[in-house]
């Protein structure tokens, strides 16, 4: 009977499948196979960095010979030119696999459930695709009637959902054989929930990753703002006019605040306006007290405010006082997360002292 049941339920869900997959139109198709060339450039893109962080610690600190660096650089070259013919190769329209076409049911399911950008899961990984770093997914970047963010965290949510149902499909057909072989009950539970458990994380991890590389970026960010606006601050102060201090600023650094301070530089040098950089900056980060800097000095580059130093000031002293009472916060949690084990560690040592002197144990 249990057999019987699983059958009909596994027939059920290919028929669902195939019908959604049906009804995926061409503009969901377009933004897949974008999305696709999207996510072999940014992949791309991580290795270029980790390359160059490798490269620029080597030479610096010597930490690894010189033919073991060759043979890892030569190794991140290949991974870095496959991902960009395979990006070329989606976007020439020269590719388009049976896999990359699973990911279509999940925007047809989407589109059923009623799920867009209003719904909160959406708001946040489009807010993680805006923060990511990647300069296709920046605010201001859009694609036909809709942002470029928009049309990644559709990607990435379609996938996960694609994947987590092909996982329950799996998970049903494998109970299937292996209930037909006379594999044991228990035998035919743990590979069905790895196989649903395995598929789940082919779509989760995408989506994870994205979401953790914002939330990093965002803490860095954060954490170098201050020091940042500070050395701001004291260039103004001191009578530099504000180009040359965001140069002088973004030189003085490697951090990422500094890495994107280094990009305004690099716009302005290429006939790209101050206030046209500041806003590209904005739309890459997310930071409060950044806001607050790019409108004072827009302001005052447009219509020359002779106060920009002591504005700057101003928001130095509230960035830090900001960060002060930051600090206090997560010292209190870690207090609060210290606790109970300290309390454990105490009762231990109770234990060891209180039990053997009350057993009469004599050392």
């Amino acid at each position: 009977m249990a057999v019987l049941i699983l059958a009909v339920l596994m027939t059920l869900l290919a028929v669902f499948f195939m019908i959604e997959m049906g009804k995926g139109n061409r503009s969901a198709a377009a933004e897949l196979v974008l999305s696709k060339a999207w996510n072999n450039k940014f992949s791309r893109q991580d290795i270029e960095e980790k390359k160059e962080i490798f490269l620029k610690n080597n030479a610096k600190y010597h930490t690894c010979k010189e033919k073991k660096a060759a043979k890892k650089v030569k190794g991140w070259d290949k991974q870095i030119s496959d991902y960009e013919k395979k990006k070329e190769e989606y976007l020439s329209g020269r590719t388009f696999s049976l896999v990359d076409g699973i990911a279509l049911f999940g925007y047809q399911l989407l589109v059923d459930l009623k799920v867009n950008a209003d719904s909160d899961m959406f708001r946040k990984l489009t807010d993680s695709c805006e923060h990511s770093g990647y300069i296709e997914l920046e605010r201001g970047q859009e694609t036909g009637d809709r942002k470029n963010s928009y049309i990644y965290a559709y990607y990435i949510i379609a996938s996960l959902f694609s994947y987590a149902f092909i996982g329950v499909f799996l998970a049903i057909f494998l109970a299937l054989v292996m209930m037909a072989m006379g594999k044991d009950m228990n035998s035919v539970l743990i590979l069905s929930l790895v196989a649903f458990v395995g598929m789940l994380l082919l779509g989760y991890i995408p989506y994870d990753g994205l979401r953790v590389k914002a939330q990093k970026r965002q803490d860095a960010i954060d954490r170098d703002f201050p020091n940042a606006i500070s050395k701001l601050a004291l260039l103004t102060t001191a009578g530099m006019n504000i180009v040359k201090a965001i140069e002088e600023t973004a030189n003085s650094g490697e951090t990422t605040i500094y890495l994107e301070l280094q990009k305004v530089v690099k716009e302005m040098h290429q006939s790209e306006s101050v206030g046209a950089a500041l806003i590209h900056l904005q739309c890459r980060c997310s930071n409060k007290y950044l806001d607050k800097m790019i409108t004072v000095i827009s302001k005052s580059y447009v219509e020359g405010n002779t106060n920009l130093a002591d504005n700057l000031r101003a928001i130095n002293a509230e960035c830090w006082l900001d960060k002060k009472h930051n600090s206090r916060r997560m010292g209190e949690a870690v207090q609060n997360k210290l606790f109970v084990p300290t309390m454990l560690m105490f009762i231990g040592i109770l234990v060891v002292i209180i039990v053997p002197a009350m057993s009469g144990f004599s050392f």
